[in-house]
């Protein structure tokens, strides 16, 4: 008898057969009585409802409120049913079925056990693509350069922000903060000791001061970046040094120098600040008193070679770069506005058409979406967030309903979240004297709405600079494995794969044989065409848009993704 895929919607009761009508195109009368024992593959046994079960009847797990999607059914060498369940929340379950209702679970080698594997809701704990996400998701870094200390506040997917016992932990004038790609340990550059110090982030978001973390620089440091793998780090000195230094970090968090000389900054200023482009090759570094911003090539030894200097408005401090790499984005403190740059294949910069871009007074660190589509950055002296739309060219238009109103205080830094669904806003100073954390809502189209919860105070003295950073999204890991391929129809399953802070929502399948498929479940059925052996890959997607690529705005990672969320298996 020849394989087949259908897919029909079935009506599941616990005192009832499993009919339906399709089912005998295959073999007429083919039914699943609810009363049929299911064995499981590996040792004859399951988990349900914490205990360990040897068989299991249907109408242990289903009831007249459930539904059933008959997603593949194969009626040779053996019947093999795909069903997928529903009722209320997703439940999933695979059964190899036999027509013999009698089966033992010796026969297993004939490929005539039935397998169950309850892969949602959290009736089975070993299924990694499902496991239930810790609260909270990730953590907020605001630091403070009076106090000298750094707050931290764990952030949940609404926005909801939750102090961290202990918060705000003791650091030296903490004006730029870095965090590494994994989010477990934070840098933050010190004004007033001259000194990088690096903490550990604990599960629990406490800081912790890493072993040879910390080293002297004789100067003050005004700026951080952290190079997109988390290997080096490059710091601004301000002031009479005025130049660029680079470190290596060790996997445990120890900073040495590297034997790479410090690279000039032509111009005496105090803030100088760094931005790094997503693929590490070229830095930029703002020059204040000159009203320029300067472009170095990187070697793989961290050495700096200068590529050029380039007009800006007046007081260029904050610079950011679009995830693409395409462009370069600078707050002009003392003008009024931002400026746009291409980036060149060479690492030379060409102004962006209409720039520089009116802004209210004071702009401050702006925050880049993940897809390089909008900007958002906050006007200090304005006292709101503007946004803009990014064009093909680097153009950047106002939003709808731009500007939006930040609550009270001075806005200095945005900070978006990984899935840009929630931005940030921290305070330099707010109303009640420390700084505080406002949210909005990120519409479709690009444009704000408070969330409604209500301010959190940190507890710092003057967010200012660079200061404020959440921990990134970690990537998700695929997993993929042929369950049945035979006739050239192949069954494949991805339920293995795992994210570490979240689930996946989304599964990108090549089949090799030039045919391509989304979905959102784990589990597909697919009939090649041609012969032959087949390369099946499948790419996964985070909840919070995570994938293949990391997302990097030029001082740290807010999406730590990579290669490892594609996984391929050969099809016979």
């Amino acid at each position: 008898m020849s394989t087949a895929t259908r897919k029909a919607t079935v009506t599941i009761s616990a005192s009832t057969d499993i009919v339906h009508p399709q089912w005998s195109v295959w073999s007429s009368g083919w039914q699943i009585p609810v009363s049929t024992p299911l064995f499981v593959e590996s040792g004859g046994a399951f988990r349900y409802d914490g205990k360990e079960r040897p068989r299991c009847r249907l109408s242990n797990f289903l009831d007249s409120h459930q539904r059933a999607k008959l997603l593949y059914f194969e009626a040779s060498p053996a019947p093999l049913i795909w069903l997928h369940v529903e009722k209320f929340t997703t439940r999933r379950f695979h059964a190899l079925m036999s027509r013999n209702p009698l089966l033992r679970p010796r026969r297993a080698a004939a490929g005539l056990t039935a397998v169950l594997s309850l892969l949602a809701g959290g009736l089975l704990a070993s299924s990694p693509a499902y496991a239930a996400t810790a609260t909270p998701d990730r953590f907020l870094l605001v630091g403070g350069l009076l106090s000298q200390n750094v707050a931290v506040h764990g952030v949940a997917k609404d926005g909801t922000l939750s102090k961290v016992s202990g918060s705000p932990f003791s650091a030296s004038a903490g004006f730029s903060i870095v965090v590494t790609p994994d989010g477990k340990k934070a840098y933050v550059a010190s004004l007033t000791g001259s000194s990088i110090t690096g903490y550990r982030i604990g599960a629990d978001g406490k800081l912790t001061p890493i072993p040879g973390g910390k080293v002297g620089t004789g100067a003050a440091v005004v700026g951080l970046a952290l190079t997109p793998d988390g290997s080096r780090l490059f710091a601004t000195m301000g002031g009479e040094e005025n130049e660029v230094r680079s470190y290596d970090v060790a996997a445990s968090g120890a900073i040495t120098k590297t034997t790479a000389p410090p690279a000039a900054v032509p111009g005496n200023s105090a803030l100088s600040l760094p931005a790094l482009t997503p693929d590490g090759r070229f830095l930029f570094v703002t020059s204040t008193t000159l009203s320029k911003v300067t472009g170095f090539a990187v070697a793989p030894d961290g050495r700096l070679t200068l590529i050029g200097q380039y007009p800006t408005g007046n007081v260029p401090a904050l610079p950011a770069v679009t995830p693409d790499g395409r462009f370069l984005y600078i707050s002009n403190e003392q003008g009024a506005s931002l400026i746009g740059f291409a980036i060149g294949a060479d690492g030379t910069l060409t102004p962006t058409p209409g720039g520089p871009y009116p802004t209210g007074g004071l702009p401050h660190g702006a925050a880049i979406t993940a897809d390089s589509g909008r900007l958002y950055v906050p006007t200090a002296g304005s006292g709101a967030v503007e946004g803009f739309r990014i064009g093909a060219d680097g153009t950047l238009t106002s939003l709808p309903g731009s500007s939006y109103d930040a609550p009270d205080g001075m806005p200095g830094r945005t900070i978006l979240s990984p899935d840009g669904k929630v931005l940030f806003l921290a305070d330099v100073f707010s109303l009640g004297v420390t700084s505080r954390v406002h949210s909005y809502n990120v519409g479709e189209n690009g444009g704000l709405a408070p969330t409604g919860l209500p301010a959190t105070n940190t507890g710092v003295l003057m967010n200012d600079g660079p200061s404020a950073v959440l921990t990134p999204d970690q990537g998700p890991t695929a997993a993929v494995r042929v369950v049945s391929a035979q006739g050239g129809i192949g069954f494949f399953s991805a339920a293995a794969s795992s994210d570490p802070d979240g689930r996946i929502v989304r599964y990108d399948w090549d089949f090799g044989d030039g045919q391509l498929l989304t979905t959102t479940e784990p589990e597909v059925a697919h009939t090649f065409t041609g012969a032959g052996p087949r390369t099946v890959q499948v790419t996964v997607t985070d909840d919070e848009g995570c994938s293949t690529k990391a997302v990097f705005t030029g001082q740290t990672v807010s999406c730590n993704g990579g290669p490892r969320a594609t996984a391929s298996v050969t099809a016979p």
